[in-house]
């Protein structure tokens, strides 16, 4: 079983994102990162807003070292508003809970996480879950 998403890996998403937001005719960046939070890939479209690139490293770095997509922590800082702050001191990175951000899994294995940022919300989860969708399909 993979470990971790590796440069192939995150080839594929990127590619399935960009595809993605092209048909939607959206202009974003994704990132993607490892099972460890780094770095693998990041690819910012012509037009695409300069600091986007670093919101989807965020939004791709958060999902990867809470194994969790990043709309989804909403709720645990709405529940425990100090654990956030606590755990970022933690990361060489501060957490975001901006939707965008979803979690890589094999299985119940947590192997990476993508992020994207330009577009709408909803537009920036669904562009992320086309690029797992990708992936996946070809395991």
């Amino acid at each position: 079983m993979t470990d971790s998403l590796g440069l192939a890996d995150a080839r594929l998403i990127v590619d399935a994102v960009l595809g993605a937001a092209e048909v939607g005719d959206l202009t974003i960046t994704v990132c993607v990162v490892d099972a460890h939070a780094q770095e693998l890939a990041c690819a910012r479209m012509d037009g695409a807003p300069w600091f986007t690139a670093g919101v989807a490293r965020t939004k791709a770095r958060t999902a990867a070292a809470m194994g969790s997509d990043t709309a989804d922590l909403e709720v645990l800082r709405s529940s425990y508003p100090d654990l956030l702050p606590l755990i970022d001191e933690q990361l060489s990175f501060t957490l975001t809970v901006l939707e965008g951000g979803v979690v890589v899994r094999v299985g119940d294995q947590m192997v990476g996480g993508v992020g994207v940022s330009g577009a709408l919300p909803a537009q920036d989860v669904a562009c992320a879950r086309t690029g797992v969708a990708a992936w996946l399909a070809t395991r």
